[in-house]
C-alpha cells in the first residue's frame, strides 16, 4: 500500500482524518518544517525562524521589521526574540527605520550573507523537489488554493450565518 492510500485510510474512533482539511494541513506543515530543520542542521545551528528572517532580507524584500515579520509568518513576540538571538550571534544588525520610528530595519552581516550562500542552494533544491512532486495542474492551482485558504482562515464570520 502506498503512503497516500495509508494516509487516506487512517482513522481514529471511526473518523476519517483525511477528511479534516485543517488536520491534513497541520500534518503537512509539521513534515515541511522537519524537512527544513534537517537541511538547516547540516550547516549549523540556525533555527527555522532565524533562517526565514535571513532569507527574506537576503531576497531583497523590504528590510523593515513589520514587513520581515509578516513575510516570515512569525508572531511579534517570537520575532523580537529571534532577531535578538540573530544580533547576539552576529547574523544581523538593526537600525531605526528612517520613515517609521516604531519599526527598525534588519541588516544582514557578512556572517548571514555567508550562511545564506551556503543554505539557499539546498533550500532552493528542496523547493524544486516539492514542486516536482506535483503535476502541472496541481502546480497551477496550489498557490491560489493556499491563498484562498489563508484568507478563509482569517475569519470566523461563518459561525454567525445561522444566527442571522
Amino acid at each position: 500500500m502506498n503512503d497516500q492510500s495509508e494516509t487516506l485510510e487512517q482513522t481514529t474512533g471511526g473518523l476519517d482524518l483525511a477528511l479534516l482539511l485543517p488536520f491534513q494541513i497541520t500534518q503537512l506543515s509539521g513534515k515541511l518544517a522537519a524537512q527544513a530543520r534537517a537541511i538547516l542542521s547540516r550547516h549549523g545551528t540556525l533555527s527555522l525562524a532565524q533562517w526565514r528572517i535571513i532569507r527574506i532580507v537576503a531576497m531583497g524584500l523590504p528590510p523593515q521589521s513589520t514587513a520581515v515579520r509578516k513575510s516570515s509568518g512569525i508572531d511579534k513576540g517570537q520575532f523580537s526574540k529571534t532577531v535578538n538571538v540573530l544580533i547576539d550571534e552576529g547574523y544581523v544588525t538593526t537600525r531605526p527605520c528612517p520613515f517609521d520610528h516604531r519599526q527598525f530595519e534588519v541588516i544582514l552581516t557578512d556572517k548571514a550573507i555567508a550562511a545564506h550562500a551556503r543554505l539557499a542552494p539546498e533550500l532552493d533544491a528542496r523547493q524544486a523537489h516539492l514542486l516536482a512532486a506535483l503535476t502541472d495542474a496541481q502546480r497551477e492551482m496550489i498557490l491560489p488554493a493556499i491563498h484562498a485558504l489563508a484568507k478563509a482562515a482569517e475569519t470566523i464570520d461563518f459561525l454567525n450565518k445561522d444566527k442571522d
